[in-house]
């Protein structure tokens, strides 16, 4: 009781979480839009705690295309759902590629983006029908937000940094703010090995940190073989409470030289395994455009 009535705000969750970056990092960074050597459309369902009532879920589907003059483009679209919170936003990528030594590129990329959020209070369960701060939903309207950011890259080696969305935003009377969006910076990087003939390497990490909410660290170790498949163990930390948030697996199947598929599974392992195991993460690809010899290698990190 003294808690409650001590505590004034609780920030959560901020921005869709992804367990299958290394996958598609245009979902992190805008200046990977077109550095693939072939196009990409794919789909991507993160389904977050699952069993818990109201848990984030978060629907994806988008387009990353290589454009001439080094150019990239890329187009997302994004449904977050955690409670009776519904985000959808719309973004849009524009990158450019550029050599700035014998072996190493730089990439730097703009984001123009549109979102807009509601909130079902109506749907929830409420013991005192008159209360006035539940009896009508939510609704932000259309808001508007830019980003940007950098990529450095070898043909084994890659370093990038951005932040996906640059200016706060927020809606509401002063009762009942809703702070739809915080400042994040994503700081990422990650090295190939060749172990064989047939295998590679790829450990990368990943670095979030937000105004609102705990900064936490992803690494990842993918090993592929033959570009058939790739597989690998994940890890998550929160540095506010525990080095250990959650643990998990990642794999990659090429169905077909278009097509590729991805699963993860994550296992809390934080106070959050009380109440549920497991988080599921799933994306479906397709690649088309034949190789094309330019300027710039793409580099083979990119899955």
């Amino acid at each position: 009781m003294l808690a409650l009535l001590l505590g004034e705000k609780a920030f959560a969750q901020q921005v869709p979480m992804y367990g299958q970056y290394i996958f598609n990092n245009s979902v992190i960074n805008p200046a990977q839009a077109g550095v693939r050597d072939k196009n990409q459309g794919g789909i991507l369902g993160r389904y977050q705690w699952v069993g818990v009532d109201g848990a984030p879920t978060t629907h994806t589907a988008f387009f990353n295309l290589r454009l001439p003059a080094n150019l990239g483009l890329a187009v997302g679209m994004y449904q977050d759902n955690i409670g009776p919170v519904r985000d959808f936003t719309l973004q849009t990528d524009l990158a450019y590629h550029a050599q700035i030594s014998e072996k190493w590129y730089l990439s730097g990329g703009l984001r123009l983006l549109t979102s807009s959020i509601h909130v079902n209070l109506l749907e929830l369960e409420n013991v005192d029908h008159n209360d006035p701060f539940f009896n009508q939903n939510l609704s932000s309207g259309l808001h508007f937000n830019v980003g940007a950011g950098l990529l450095a890259f070898s043909e084994n080696t890659f370093f990038g940094l951005s932040l996906p969305k640059a200016q706060r935003k927020g809606f509401g009377d002063k009762n009942r703010e809703v702070n739809t969006v915080s400042r994040h910076l994503f700081v990422y990087g990650g090295h190939t090995f060749d172990l064989s003939e047939n295998f590679v390497l790829t450990p990368s990490a990943l670095f979030k940190t937000s105004e609102r909410a705990p900064s936490q660290i992803d690494l990842n170790a993918v090993f592929g073989y033959k570009e058939i498949f790739d597989f690998g163990p994940m890890m998550r930390s929160n540095f506010t409470e525990s080095w250990m948030d959650a643990v998990g697996f990642l794999v990659g199947l090429h169905i077909s030289e278009n097509w590729y598929f991805g699963y993860m599974f994550e296992y809390p392992t934080n106070d959050m395994n009380l109440a549920t195991r497991q988080t599921h993460e799933v994306s479906l690809r397709y690649l088309w455009g034949a190789k094309r010899k330019i300027h710039i290698r793409s580099p083979r990190y990119f899955l």
